[in-house]
């Protein structure tokens, strides 16, 4: 914890207000987790750059986290700065940029920007392969590190390259292949924390097609995904589905459909979904996974 009393200012970034012991459970869809030592909300990546290279010359440790689904944070909260990259609706608009190359569009897409904002955007422009993340929580560049997908496709199917902030301070660019991208799986994911990389841009190659179509599929998309999982606060599917089978299947066989752990519980809507009632704990969150776990062939995502 920073000995100083006053609230520092980030030299390249001073538009930026840090926070102060800032709880984790107001930046998490979980709406569960301890207090961050500090927190900066960076809405573009010129703005997480700057916030993790003050990080750096001041010794912090730093995590970069977007939507704030698909995370738990401990309830003793992060040590270090907490970077907080996400640019919610309209304003996103101006964290993409596109290149039309004929019958395909490159896209390049900062990873503030939500991912069912950029599968709409993309769907009303005729641009096909981010239809799939309308209605998903989270951002680019979540997905992106934890190579999303839903209705048969994932993020790496139309990602071309990445660009990223090492640990030195230093922005790369690599393609998709050095991500090294599987099922739920990218070496980022992977590696340990404080990771070495935080995306900052993804770049997709999208080819065009009729944009009423596109719509419509999206449409379809977000209307499942009302129709067969909870809202509120959870933070998306809790474990991966083992091959040739289903996570939520598997759980509520095992008849742990809206069993629950104090105020946490598997959601009666969708049974591979945790939901926080309101007032839940990691540790809580914590105990109803490793019940999970006991279930065969479950494995956390």
């Amino acid at each position: 914890m920073p000995a100083t009393t006053a609230t520092p200012i980030i030299p390249d970034a001073p538009h930026l207000k840090l926070q102060r012991d800032a709880p984790m459970s107001l930046a998490t869809t979980w709406r569960i987790g301890g207090p961050a030592d500090w927190l900066v909300r960076a809405p573009t990546p010129t703005d997480v750059v700057a916030a993790a290279r003050w990080a750096g010359l001041e010794g912090f440790p730093v995590t970069v986290i977007g939507g704030g689904s698909n995370l738990l944070v401990g309830d003793a909260g992060v040590r270090g700065l907490v970077i907080v990259a996400r640019t919610p609706g309209e304003k996103a608009a101006t964290l993409v940029s596109h290149v039309d190359r004929g019958d395909d569009v490159e896209l390049t897409v900062a990873a503030q920007a939500p991912l069912s904002w950029v599968g709409r955007h993309a769907s009303e422009r005729g641009w096909a392969g981010m239809d799939w993340g309308v209605g998903l929580p989270g951002t680019i560049g979540g997905a992106t590190v934890n190579n999303a997908g839903a209705h048969g496709t994932e993020q790496k199917d139309a990602l071309l390259r990445v660009e990223v902030l090492t640990t030195d301070g230093e922005v790369e660019s690599h393609d998709r292949a050095w991500l090294e991208p599987a099922y739920r799986h990218t070496r980022i994911k992977a590696s340990r924390r404080p990771r070495a990389h935080t995306v900052l841009t993804a770049t997709f190659l999208l080819p065009k097609t009729d944009p009423a179509s596109l719509i419509a599929l999206a449409d379809e998309h977000a209307d499942y995904r009302k129709r067969t999982q909870p809202t509120g606060q959870c933070a998306g599917s809790t474990f991966a589905n083992p091959p040739g089978d289903y996570a939520g299947r598997l759980l509520e066989a095992a008849e742990l459909k809206g069993f629950a752990v104090g105020p946490v519980s598997f959601s009666t809507k969708h049974t591979n979904f945790i939901v926080n009632a309101g007032g839940g704990t990691a540790a809580e969150v914590r105990e109803l996974i490793a019940i999970g776990q006991e279930t065969p062939e479950i494995g956390v995502d």
